[in-house]
């Protein structure tokens, strides 16, 4: 599948060399200008991450970052520990593993050396999501020297524009600092770090820009796709726009901006945002990729759960708010997974929008597997929201561009649509006076129908408009008698997998005209991108129906009573003497002579015996169930078939009902007349085990009837034998 995939995006490179080479130089240059990342980023993403930590690390000087010498560790330390009473010089603490995962209070130490008097600031690697931090600087004696706080949740104490930084003037010597940290939860750790001011403040500039250049970005994008989703009413670039704004909000508080800017410190702008972005950006990939109950319902569905499950987090979110980080992390993974899916199974079935969707996801995983690779950068200033902004950001522009391909597919198919309609207006005009339906059929690769053209004519043969049909062939499909449904949609596929020429007799159920005959008649084509299209003619047979089934009733049928005739009964009897052996039931049979019907025949002329023997087969119609049988044999002899007997008794208590039915007097034009039946009977498989035999058990019987003085039942006297 992967295979498939693979030559299928290749497949689209080669089609779309221009765009694509512009997505992919777009992603190159961003993920170039967020190589100088964060130090020590755990995870990145759209919300970033950590992993738990070593209780020792070296952050000594690092290439490009001018620093003293220094090493810190996390360590266990009581909240009561009381730093501006001094500390004695060797008390040293234990290390402990610390995860970023639950929030809650963190203490690091860091010892570091100044080889003259230095103007240093103390700021962190790793992370800026950081809610209330406090300083507290020891001399080598112990003695406390400053005490420094912070915070996202502290903007008065700001020093530095959008960084934690904090300056103090030091004289030469070595120092330990004891930074307690709280916060609801950790994008990655934060850890303390020392830098020379000059070294600070030449830096920091880049991380600035950096962060305010990505939210410009954010709302330009956002200004364009809300304007768009308004003229073009355009649920598509509504979500995207949503997307994007949830982003931005985060980004925005993770970053220290509204903090900064405006004073806002509800921590939970960091993780919120995020928690809404995740369901929406699933709806916006289910609109982009076009993923509908209908015509995907495996992916639709998929797409519902996913949104489900990740609205399920918004109230374990409030009743756990320390996990909502974790929440967000676990909701960027369900949406990524869900576009990799939905992004593969759409390109395999065609859709280029699809593949274009995969290269921007895939250009998005570039500074995302840096980021948890990585246990270290060259540049300890940038930080893990640094990177995760970058990586959102090559998505976001990238999706933008395959927002932009689809609006300039969607301008290009209402061109083609208006010169289509030309074509099919000249083409309406030329078979409006066809004698049948004039069709194009289609198939795509994803098994959907359509019909881009048919003839005016549709409306007398289906009583359907053609705009009807064109807009929803299934308005026409619910056409087709639910007998013939089956066959007829097998018959289509059976056709487009062998490229076989299509043809099919089948029934219609019309509001009008009721039940009616179609035959179908396409040749079938396989265009480049797998559809298999028909040009066809439909035309009515009803009438040519009516008359095989005329002919085919005449020939079975007697033409003077409507009976079944000997050829027909012949066959029934055949069918249920297997049917009763399968089952191993009983069947019974009868032959029914009128008795003297030769002498009225005679006296009163053939019409009138003609008259009498279409009565005769009345009455023996009338006694008998749906299922049974009676038929003419020639003459005046009727046989009866009784399917499912259970007794002999059976059988004689039917009889005796048709031989009472035919004594009474019978009116016959305008005479009424009264006539007797020598009726015999014979049991399948008491009497005989084969049709022949069975037949001649009850003629047998027939003959003693009439032997022993007419009007009367005679069963066979025949036991079971090979016939």
């Amino acid at each position: 599948m992967l295979s498939r995939c693979a030559h299928v995006v290749i497949d689209s490179i080669v089609k779309d060399v221009c765009l694509l080479r512009f997505l992919l130089l777009t992603g190159l240059l961003l993920g170039l200008a967020s190589a100088p990342g964060a130090e020590g980023a755990e995870s990145a993403g759209a919300v970033g991450g950590a992993v738990s930590v070593q209780g020792t690390e070296d952050a000594g000087s690092a290439d490009g970052a001018e620093a003293p010498p220094q090493s810190g560790q996390w360590i266990a330390l009581e909240d009561g520990t009381r730093f501006d009473r001094g500390l004695a010089p060797d008390l040293t603490f234990p290390p402990v593993e610390v995860s970023h995962a639950g929030g809650g209070v963190l203490w690091h130490e860091l010892t570091f050396t100044l080889t003259r008097d230095e103007t240093i600031v103390l700021d962190f690697t790793s992370s800026s999501t950081l809610d209330f931090f406090t300083h507290h600087v020891l001399d080598a004696s112990g003695s406390p020297v400053a005490q420094l706080s912070g915070g996202l949740s502290r903007p008065e104490d700001y020093q530095y524009f959008l960084r934690h930084g904090q300056r103090l003037a030091l004289p030469a010597g070595e120092y330990r600092v004891f930074t307690r940290m709280e916060s609801p939860f950790y994008l990655a750790l934060p850890k303390p770090r020392v830098f020379y001011e000059a070294d600070y403040v030449r830096q920091i500039p880049y991380t600035q820009s950096l962060t305010l250049i990505g939210l410009g970005i954010f709302l330009a994008l956002i200004f364009y796709y809300s304007v768009m989703a308004v003229w073009r009413g355009s649920r598509t670039d509504l979500l995207y726009a949503l997307f994007i704004t949830g982003n931005l909000l985060y980004n925005g508080a993770a970053l220290l901006v509204y903090s900064h800017l405006f004073g806002w410190t509800w921590f939970y702008l960091t993780s919120t945002p995020i928690l809404l972005s995740n369901v929406i950006y699933i709806a916006f990939v289910m609109r982009l990729l076009r993923i509908g109950r209908a015509e995907q319902p495996t992916l639709y569905w998929l797409g519902v759960s996913a949104m489900g499950l990740l609205i399920s987090f918004w109230p374990l979110a409030l009743l756990a708010p320390n996990w909502s980080m974790e929440f967000c992390r676990a909701g960027v993974a369900v949406f990524a997974l869900y576009g990799l899916i939905s992004g593969i199974t759409r390109s395999l079935q065609g859709s280029k929008v699809a593949r274009l969707y995969l290269i921007a996801n895939a250009a998005f995983a570039v500074p995302a597997l840096v980021a948890i690779s990585l246990q270290s950068l060259s540049t300890p200033l940038y930080l893990v929201e640094h990177l995760g902004m970058v990586a959102v950001l090559i998505e976001v522009l990238l999706l933008a561009q395959v927002l932009s391909y689809q609006i300039g597919q969607v301008y290009k198919e209402r061109a083609d649509i208006q010169s289509a309609s030309e074509r099919i207006k000249m083409l309406d005009n030329l078979t409006s006076q066809a004698p049948g339906v004039i069709y194009q059929f289609e198939m795509a690769p994803d098994g959907r129908f359509s019909m881009p053209f048919v003839s005016r004519q549709v409306e007398k043969y289906a009583e359907i408009s053609p705009e009807e049909v064109v807009h929803d062939i299934y308005h026409l499909f619910k056409r087709v008698h639910p007998k013939d449904y089956n066959d007829f949609k097998a018959s289509i596929i059976h056709s487009a997998r062998h490229l076989s020429r299509w043809r099919l007799e089948f029934r219609v159920i019309l509001p009008v005209a009721g039940i009616q005959w179609l035959e179908g008649s396409a040749q079938p084509e396989r265009l480049n991108d797998g559809t298999t299209r028909w040009y066809g003619f439909i035309s009515d047979v009803t009438e040519r129906k009516k008359i095989e089934d005329h002919m085919r009733h005449m020939a079975q049928h007697d033409p003077l009573t409507q009976l079944p005739n000997r050829a027909l009964f012949s066959d029934r009897l055949e069918h249920a003497i297997k049917s009763a052996t399968r089952l191993n039931n009983r069947l019974a049979l009868m032959f029914i002579d009128l008795d003297n019907f030769k002498t009225i025949n005679d006296q009163y002329g053939h019409d009138l015996g003609d008259q009498l023997l279409q009565q005769v087969a009345q009455a023996l119609t009338v006694n008998l169930r749906a299922a049974d049988t009676v038929a003419r044999l020639g003459g005046d002899e009727f046989v009866v078939l009784l399917e499912t007997v259970t007794s002999l008794e059976e059988a004689q208590a039917v009889a005796e009902k048709i031989r009472r039915s035919c004594e009474r007097p019978i009116p016959v034009g305008h005479l009424t007349l009264t006539i007797s039946t020598s009726i015999g009977l014979a049991l399948f498989p008491d009497h005989a085990s084969t049709e022949l035999g069975l037949m001649r058990a009850a003629d047998q019987a027939m003959y003693r009837a009439k032997k022993q003085g007419r009007n009367q039942i005679q069963a066979s006297e025949t036991l079971t034998e090979p016939d």
